[in-house]
């Protein structure tokens, strides 16, 4: 089921982009409907942990798709941000142990100085702060968009798909 089901993410996401470039989106803003399709709602935690792994392991075909169609390193950076931005959040939605959610929150309020993770413009500075300039602030964002955590994967049995170079 769980190969099936990133078979059918894949060619979803793949299918999606043939139909032109997504819109810019702000770093707030809802993901690209193709970073997000799941015909069963996870239920368990390691079920949720690999929803989130399967949701931002879309984001180096969708890239690749991006720089086709010329999308600016900002704008893919903004995208990939955004897609990962909305798994956390919609992961934790899953979550049926909410004093569990708020944990995680507090975490993340404490390490990002936001309860939903760092925002875009955080993660720019944070680029900048260690040298980065020009696209290469931009591109770092998208090439760490797809890398999650291994020790809470490990802890959740989940294998995430294969990471970008």
């Amino acid at each position: 089921m769980r190969i099936l089901s990133r078979s059918i993410l894949a060619l979803l996401a793949l299918l999606a982009v043939q139909f032109g470039p997504a819109p810019a989106l702000a770093a707030d803003s809802a993901p690209p409907p193709q970073a997000e399709q799941s015909a069963v709602q996870p239920r368990t935690n390691a079920e949720i942990r690999q929803w989130y792994n399967d949701q931002v392991a879309a984001i180096p075909a969708l890239d690749a798709q991006w720089r086709q169609q010329g999308v600016s390193a900002e704008n893919r950076a903004r995208r990939a941000h955004a897609i990962r931005h909305h798994a956390r959040v919609k992961a934790r939605e899953f979550m049926p142990d909410k004093a569990e959610v708020q944990m995680l929150r507090a975490r993340d309020q404490k390490k990002y100085g936001n309860p939903d993770g760092p925002g875009f413009e955080d993660l720019v500075a944070r680029n900048r702060e260690k040298g980065l300039t020009g696209d290469a602030v931009y591109d770092d964002i998208v090439g760490s968009s797809n890398r999650t955590d291994r020790a809470t994967n490990e802890k959740f049995g989940v294998t995430p798909q294969a990471r970008a170079p």
